[in-house]
């Protein structure tokens, strides 16, 4: 059987528009069967706030608050002036410790899907 010429350019417009709209996506799926939906990843400094100022060998407590993602998360904590400062949700450093100046302290979270976030605050050392 012979198709028409018009009828064989209609079926693949059709398949291209298809293609488009992402009717025909087949590889990835994000619920159903052997999918689990991964909630958001939501990351925030909890502590120091923002505008905190330390001096001396005042102790500074850093803290974060993770939800959503998948578990486990991967923590990194750094300072454009220090690098890398840790790697764990939370910990205490000296101010002497540290460079003085003005920080902005970040941390940057990856849960085990792959989700990333980051979240900074700023802190004076004198």
């Amino acid at each position: 059987m012979v198709m028409k010429t018009s009828t064989l350019i209609a079926l693949l417009v059709c398949a291209v528009a298809c293609l488009f709209a992402g009717c025909a996506d087949q590889g990835e799926t994000t619920s159903g069967e052997g999918a689990e939906a991964v909630p958001d990843l939501v990351v925030a400094i909890t502590s120091p706030k923002t505008g905190t100022v330390v001096s001396g060998d005042d102790e500074i407590e850093f803290e974060s608050s993770i939800e959503g993602g998948k578990r486990p998360y991967t923590y990194r904590w750094s300072t454009g002036l220090d690098g890398v400062i840790s790697t764990k949700s939370s910990f205490k450093l000296r101010s002497s410790e540290t460079s003085k100046g003005r920080h902005v302290v970040v941390l940057f979270v990856t849960d085990s899907s792959g989700q990333q976030k980051q979240t900074s605050v700023i802190v004076t050392t004198l």
